[in-house]
């Protein structure tokens, strides 16, 4: 089954029905996050894309379009990839609490469309895919929600 973007109001809307019902105890499918790092981990993204966090590059120029390309195309993320600044585990906790965590990802997909409607050409680097276009921004949000999303039995 071909893998598509989500509109709009799947970020703005739907996703916040979606994250009603985990709670602090829900267990992963996989991995090693709680809800709660799984929620600052989405915050982290998407301040990236909106221009409210900045990072470089972290693999070589020369990787990149054979990694766009596959965020391009209809695989998935796999289950159980780590970012390598997860690999000793899971980090600090930013937020009080789950709420806190999930009204701060609301807030920056809010930025990111209000972001990217007021500059068209805007390019972000993502550390992984090189600089994104909107579209490109929305093709990597859409796949890494999924992912987390379903790794939490929510999709």
């Amino acid at each position: 089954m071909p893998f598509s973007n989500y509109p709009k109001s799947f970020f703005l809307e739907e996703l916040k029905i979606l994250l009603k019902n985990i709670q602090p105890e829900t267990k992963p499918q996989w991995g090693i996050m709680t809800p709660q790092h799984m929620i600052e981990h989405l915050v982290g993204a998407w301040r990236i894309s909106n221009g409210n966090a900045r990072v470089k590059l972290s693999v070589k120029p020369n990787d990149v379009p054979k990694r766009k390309a596959f965020l391009m195309s209809d695989m998935l993320f796999p289950k159980g990839v780590q970012k390598p600044v997860t690999k000793g585990g899971l980090g600090k906790l930013r937020k009080a609490n789950l709420t806190e965590a999930k009204n701060q990802l609301f807030l920056e997909v809010e930025a990111f469309f209000i972001y990217h409607e007021a500059n068209a050409d805007a390019l972000e680097i993502h550390p992984a895919f090189g600089p994104l276009t909107k579209d490109e921004w929305i093709r990597f949000q859409s796949k890494h929600m999924y992912h987390h999303l379903s790794q939490f039995g929510l999709m």
